[in-house]
């Protein structure tokens, strides 16, 4: 079967530090800081990255590393999250309500609708290769790594995250390389000059960083579409879900059938799916697809006993009661009204006929010898005859 994706969904491009999105990485080799897992956050008009070690991915962990970014990025009005617990849970839930932090959770089993998750493949790479010479303590080398990803221009905006953020890069081993050899003046300009200067550079950067990522969005969506199916499903409709299997988690399979309870956005829906450990979750469009019931065959069974009692009731003659001895041929004729088709001769000759041979028109079942017949059974191998029936004890 061939999946049909469905179009890609543009993100609107906002202002920096509007919109963040946060999400758990690890387990990694404890450090001897006892440091395991990273709450990692990017901002995405600047993309700018930000990692912050933990030891656990409970809500204070959460809570206390967010709060950790935010006194130096400031609250951000919009948070894009998974459905893990650590972000799901009533402390986190409490925590962004209180800070006027509107709250938006990805599909499951999509990490493409989170852009974070491909942070994650950059960082654990980098990671990776930092771990080979210093062994487990990754978390002493995560600034550097932060510094790296800061200073690199992204191919989104055409400028580097720190670009975006600080109205000029940071200075970098490779920087003061380049100051050894050029040499360069150093600026004496007042501070309001500098003020004006860092704004204009910061309005400037920004709107070519936005003019850049619309682009990048119209591309990008041309060449997504090029094979996509626009679908959609209502309220009550049954599907099935791509979802991982319980025995192994690195297969996948159809379950279901689930029933569509919400659509929250024209990619994502919420379904309730009977027997799992949370019975409704969100699920992107591209894990769905229709359910059909098979049709259901209804056979009618006729009864016979209506059939017989039907056909008795159109004989001409009906039967008679099991008793010989209330017989009588006056009553035949009468209840067959043979009388409206016969003259009276006919039925002079009739009524000797059934006299004569009453005995033949009995209710009782009669016997005669006349003739005889005598049917030779086959034996079989056992030496039975095949209506013997063998006699079995019953057993207590």
């Amino acid at each position: 079967m061939i999946k049909r994706k469905a179009p890609l969904k543009l993100v609107p491009v906002i202002q920096v530090f509007t919109k963040l999105n946060i999400d758990a990485c690890g387990p990694l080799p404890i450090t001897s800081k006892g440091n395991r897992y990273l709450i990692t956050a990017i901002y995405i008009s600047s993309k700018f990255p930000e990692a912050i070690p933990v030891s656990d991915i409970s809500s204070v962990s959460v809570t206390d590393a967010l709060l950790n970014n935010f006194s130096r990025m400031g609250f951000p009005r919009e948070i894009q999250c998974d459905q893990g617990t650590s972000f799901t849970s009533a402390l986190t839930t409490e925590f962004f309500e209180r800070f006027g932090i509107l709250v938006r959770h990805s599909s499951v089993y999509h990490p493409q609708s989170n852009p974070v998750e491909r942070f994650h493949r950059t960082l654990k790479r980098l990671l990776r290769v930092l771990c080979l010479d210093a062994g487990s303590e990754w978390d002493k080398h995560l600034p550097s790594i932060l510094l790296a990803l800061r200073t690199v221009s992204h191919e989104s905006t055409g400028y580097t995250p720190s670009e975006l953020v600080y109205g000029k890069n940071l200075r970098t081993p490779k920087t003061l390389v380049m100051e050894h050899w050029m040499e360069p003046e150093e600026e004496s300009d007042l501070v309001t000059e500098y003020m004006f200067k860092l704004i204009n550079r910061l309005k400037r950067y920004q709107e070519v960083a936005i003019n850049k990522m619309e682009e990048m969005q119209v591309e990008r969506k041309t060449w997504y579409d090029k094979n996509a199916v626009k679908r959609e499903f209502k309220d009550g409709d049954l599907v099935l879900v791509l979802a991982t299997s319980r025995a192994n988690k690195l297969a996948v399979q159809w379950i279901g059938p689930g029933t569509i309870l919400n659509k929250i956005s024209e990619t994502n829906y919420l379904v309730e799916i009977p027997g799992r450990r949370e019975t409704s979750q969100i699920y992107h469009i591209n894990m769905l697809k229709p359910y059909y019931k098979r049709p259901e065959h209804v056979n009618v069974i006729i009864n016979d006993e209506t059939q017989n009692s039907l056909a008795d009731q159109e004989l001409e003659i009906p039967y008679l009661e099991n008793n010989s001895l209330v017989y009588d041929s006056e009553d035949v004729i009468k209840a067959s009204e043979l009388n409206k088709h016969l003259h009276d001769k006919q039925m002079d000759r009739l009524r000797e006929l059934l006299n004569k041979y009453s005995k033949c028109f009995s209710n009782n079942p009669g016997l005669t010898n006349l003739v005889e017949h005598e049917i030779q059974l086959a034996i079989n191998q056992l030496g039975r005859s095949p209506i013997e029936c063998r006699t079995d004890k019953m057993k207590s």
